[in-house]
């Protein structure tokens, strides 16, 4: 199983560089752009989209925070890109891959089982999704230490109500002070961040490991796994876009996918963090940490298992 392991790491090594090299230059690069606008400044541009709330997982009054914003970084579309270019690309190659490739044929006719060369591309897949997740949050800690953030300290006024004029009780000017973002951000906040892509990523490479399972063609099982990949996206935007449609949350693995969310529930309620199920003011129910994380890994393990199953079973069609 050791050279089987050194192949696929051979193999897997220039996508999972390029993809490594675009999660952390990109992490350090968006925790920089935060620093151009102050918690104050950001106050005022974003409440003139109150109405767009309900997309937001987290309210607006945690989003103008460094700390929020910062973990906005997790939910980007180039850091979803670059897992699931890493996560598809390899679980599609599992067992399709090879199949088109004309190379199964030839490995299996060492003495190696099926289940060794389907657990071996397995370990390498989750190894490298882990190793994505977590040069995402070194990008993050970098760039936290690396930056200043500038807060513009106004003079004391008072407003008066139902009106907008504001009088000054000081003659003193508004100055600028710069600090270390670090001093405004917990790196360690974001562990739940980490974890929980590392967790979709896992989810998504064992769909698409299942899905690579049952076909002969990588490229249909690549896209079978983006079209499902589409499919649960469009899901989640109609379930957040009119509350009568918010059941169909419970039918995409973007529901369980909150690091905005996970992050502000350990931030802002700690004591929920570890359960199951969060309880929010208005009554309603959501998952909480341990629930998005069991549901991703829960499923994914389950993708993985069948995929396994139906290749140890299946009939391989000979290389053309």
């Amino acid at each position: 199983m050791r050279a089987l392991l050194v192949r696929y790491t051979l193999q897997a090594r220039t996508v999972f560089l390029a993809c490594g090299l675009a999660m952390f230059g990109f992490m350090m690069l968006r925790v920089w752009s935060i620093t151009l606008l102050g918690s104050e400044e950001f106050r005022e541009i974003i409440k003139h989209f109150k109405n767009f709330e309900k997309f937001s997982p987290v309210p607006f009054s945690s989003l103008v925070t460094y700390t929020g914003r910062a973990a906005r970084t997790f939910n980007e579309p180039i850091v979803l890109f670059v897992i699931l270019t890493w996560t598809i690309s390899r679980g599609s190659d599992t067992v399709a891959g090879q199949i088109n490739r004309g190379t199964m044929e030839m490995l299996l006719g060492n003495p190696v089982s099926r289940s060794n060369v389907y657990w071996s591309q397995f370990l390498v897949t989750t190894v490298g999704t882990f190793l994505l997740s977590t040069l995402a949050w070194l990008g993050m800690v970098v760039s936290v230490h690396l930056n200043m953030v500038e807060e513009v300290i106004k003079p004391p006024s008072f407003s008066i109500p139902y009106t907008q004029l504001e009088i000054p009780l000081s003659t003193a000017e508004v100055t600028t002070i710069q600090t270390p973002m670090s001093e405004y951000i917990n790196i360690w906040d974001f562990m739940p961040a980490l974890t929980i892509i590392f967790a979709m990523g896992f989810f998504v490479a064992g769909f698409a490991t299942m899905i690579s399972s049952f076909d002969r063609y990588r490229w249909r099982a690549v896209g079978i796994a983006v079209g499902f990949v589409i499919f649960q996206q469009s899901i989640r935007i109609l379930a957040v876009s009119k509350p009568e449609y918010n059941y169909l949350l419970n039918f995409t693995f973007f529901n369980p996918f909150d690091p905005e969310g996970l992050v502000n529930v350990l931030t802002e309620d700690p004591e929920q963090f570890w359960q199951f199920w969060q309880y929010e003011l208005e009554e309603s129910i959501r998952l909480s940490a341990l629930g998005c994380h069991c549901i991703l890994f829960g499923f994914g393990l389950l993708c993985y298992l069948i995929g396994n199953y139906v290749f140890c079973k299946r009939d391989l069609p000979a290389p053309i």
